[in-house]
């Protein structure tokens, strides 16, 4: 059950990727020059208050280094990564056939 649970969280992240990498794709016809929207301005944008809290949760130390790294990546690559790894996670083991 629990893995099922899993599984469609990473199948909805992967599907929010999908939509990221569209709406980029648009940017980038109608300006006609690369655009990737990072995702620190997607998450400040969308939910300033928990952009906000995390901030101050996390040392200054690891958000200078970590955090700003990957909030600087583009927000569809960082979503199809989390939602791959939540889709691995909760797949079904399969048993090993049993051969001499």
């Amino acid at each position: 059950m629990i893995t099922f649970l899993i599984r469609s969280i990473g199948l909805w992240i992967v599907a929010g990727a999908i939509v990221g990498v569209v709406i980029d794709g648009m940017k980038t016809i109608a300006s006609g020059k690369l655009m990737l929207t990072p995702l620190g301005t997607v998450w400040s944008d969308l939910a300033p208050a928990s952009f906000a809290a995390a901030k101050a949760a996390v040392p200054a130390v690891v958000w200078d280094s970590l955090f700003r790294l990957i909030l600087a990546l583009p927000n569809w690559s960082v979503l199809f990564a989390v939602g791959l790894a939540l889709v691995a996670i909760g797949s079904r083991r399969r048993r090993a056939a049993f051969v001499l």
